[in-house]
């Protein structure tokens, strides 16, 4: 009997040292196969496995999207959100690792049998041809659709769940590497990217080298007939269940091109419009400038959005001329073949981008001192030395006009701004630019709006103006009232604790950073409701963390300003090309003169 009963145990012991990997994996679920249901962290799972986490998703909310977005990770460019602007419908993004339309194939036929979509999107570059593979077998564990396909799930190495454990204590608002997703759409979360300023090609190409040195691998497109019977299938499938089908070849990078025989991708492009037309972007003037691109062969969401506007004839949007045609069997032969060769050796045309010099102003006064204050005096002499170099000061609108829409600003473009909201501003300012006709971006400190005194300690400041003088100025057409912080601009002899701009304090959580800094932007909203629209942000002592970039971004502001001196580089299609504009720093001792050399641009 003794050793019946030691054999239980034993049996007993080694039962739940089996089942303990199990259970654990189900529980964290570190590739979100079993609903994550204990932390609800898709993204997570999805970083690690796309395939099986973006189906297991989609699977949990049958009925919830009308259409999908299928193909490799180059599909990742195509927003959900806008498409659904332009369509009505419920999109989420499928795109997976790796260009396997044989993969793809199977992905389409699951989605149109069992969610019974509207639209799909249909991703497929000409590397699809060239990588194309029968086997799908996925970066970590075989592809769902076969039964059973959980439960190698179950038992995977029990490492996947301790380090999901182990990322939730570092798991923050600013994306990780593990947390690429965005689970709601499919797509990767850009938060970070969307917020990176992007100006001078130089500075880009120091930021990113491997644009500078590119080697792509390509052994040939060895795949065409397979990959255009996938395709087939796909057009197919699409046609008997009623569902509407867009292809789309997205943008190459020029030295990417070069990689490939212009005989072979129209070839390939060739065979498929015998199938279907589709939409072909792979050669433009957007593949001369890396900075349209993540890395060597991803696109940004910027030109992702231009793809979508030219599909569905937006021109509100700006688009260049030569981004985008709908491929035909009648016109296959000639896009291609009088442009793929051509585009990767022809030069990036200039007029998609522009100089811009920002001038930093803070109080002015009869008399400059050594501090932020500027005489009227010189203030005067820079406004006529502007005027007399054949400068015109354009409003932030105008600004954000010639990036978002292509709308051209004049040749010598130059942009005043002001710090703080000093009643200087607007009673010796204000008079100087009306008679120049000169526009102006005053950004104001919230809470010394119309103040003279700083807070409730009663310690006097120079005079700020208030709300009559902002909507007066900003009615004239002239001045633009925006934001430089509600409460951010803190000064250390006053406030305790005292925070450096718009950076977290020590011991502030990440969570109470966020509440802070909405609830700040939010009064600043409220006290310019009926000024204008607030859509640029000084940093408050040129503080930039990271995470107020991202916040910014969240909230709708789209241009923001530092005080690095320099000339901006704007660039049409490129929100990023807004972002920390640098500003060069005004005082008494810059004559106008000194002016005129310091913002000429050969």
């Amino acid at each position: 009997m003794e050793a019946k009963r030691w054999f239980v145990m034993l049996l007993g012991i080694l039962f739940l040292i089996l089942s303990a990997v199990p259970l654990l994996n189900m529980i964290v679920d570190p590739f979100s196969v079993f609903g994550d249901v204990f932390f609800s962290w898709h993204s997570y799972g999805m970083t690690n496995n796309p395939k099986t986490a973006k189906y297991a998703y989609v699977d949990g909310r049958r009925g919830e999207f009308d259409a999908f977005i299928i193909g490799p990770s180059g599909a990742s460019v195509f927003s959900t959100e806008l498409l659904e602007e332009y369509t009505g419908l419920r999109w989420y993004n499928m795109f997976n690792y790796g260009s396997n339309v044989a993969y793809t194939r199977i992905l389409a036929e699951y989605l149109i049998e069992n969610h019974r979509p509207q639209q799909l999107l249909l991703c497929l570059p000409a590397v699809s041809a060239v990588s194309y593979s029968p086997d799908i077998i996925d970066i970590t564990f075989e592809q769902p659709l076969k039964p059973f396909w959980r439960l190698q799930f179950l038992f995977a190495d029990a490492e996947f769940s301790f380090k999901k454990l182990d990322s939730l204590s570092s798991r923050s608002y600013i994306q990780e590497r593990f947390d690429v997703f965005d689970a709601q759409t499919g797509g990767y979360n850009k938060t970070r990217r969307a917020a990176e300023p992007i100006g001078a090609l130089d500075e880009y190409l120091l930021a990113y080298p491997e644009f500078a040195d590119y080697d792509f691998w390509n052994h040939g497109m060895i795949y065409i007939e397979e990959t255009a019977a996938a395709v087939a299938e796909i057009v197919e499938m699409c046609r008997q269940n009623g569902v509407e089908l867009t292809i789309v070849a997205p943008p190459m990078l020029a030295e990417e091109t070069q990689a490939y025989k212009a005989e072979e991708v129209k070839s390939f492009y060739s065979r498929i419009t015998e199938i279907s037309d589709l939409w072909y972007f792979i050669t433009s003037s957007v593949s001369h400038d890396p900075r349209y691109f993540y890395d060597t062969t991803h696109v940004r969401t910027a030109v992702g959005n231009m793809m979508i506007a030219r599909m569905f004839g937006d021109e509100s949007v700006y688009i260049p001329d030569d981004f985008g045609v709908l491929l035909t069997g009648e016109n296959v032969i000639s896009v291609i073949g009088e442009g793929f060769e051509a585009s990767a050796a022809a030069p990036l045309p200039e007029s998609y981008s522009t100089q811009l010099p920002v001038l930093m102003y803070h109080n002015l006064d009869y008399e400059g001192t050594a501090s932020a204050t500027i005489s009227i005096e010189r203030f005067e002499e820079h406004m006529h030395a502007l005027w007399e170099a054949g400068f015109t000061a354009v409003s932030p609108g105008q600004v954000r006009d010639y990036v978002n829409h292509g709308i051209e600003l004049p040749e010598r473009p130059v942009l005043i701004t002001f710090d703080d909201g000093y009643m200087s501003n607007y009673t010796y300012a204000f008079p100087v630019l009306q008679r120049y006709g000169f526009h102006a971006v005053i950004f104001a400190i919230g809470v010394s709006h119309g103040k003279d005194t700083y807070k409730d300690t009663g310690e006097p400041i120079f005079a700020h103006f208030g709300h009559d003088e902002a909507l007066e100025m900003a009615r004239s057409g002239l001045v633009s009232i925006q934001s430089h912080s509600f409460d951010l601009h803190n000064d250390e002899r006053f406030d305790s604790p005292f925070r450096l701009g718009a950076s977290p304090l020590p011991d502030e959580s990440e969570q109470e950073y966020l509440e802070m800094f909405r609830n700040d932007h939010a009064m600043m909203l409220d006290l310019l409701e009926d000024v204008g629209e607030v859509f640029a942000f000084s940093y408050p002592n040129g503080e930039i963390p990271q995470i107020a970039s991202i916040l910014l971004n969240e909230l709708g502001v789209d241009m923001t300003f530092s005080i690095t001196p320099g000339i901006n580089t704007l660039i049409k299609g490129l929100p990023q090309s807004l972002l920390e504009l640098k500003r060069n720093n005004m005082t008494e001792d810059i004559t106008g003169e000194d002016l005129i050399r310091l913002i000429s641009v050969e």
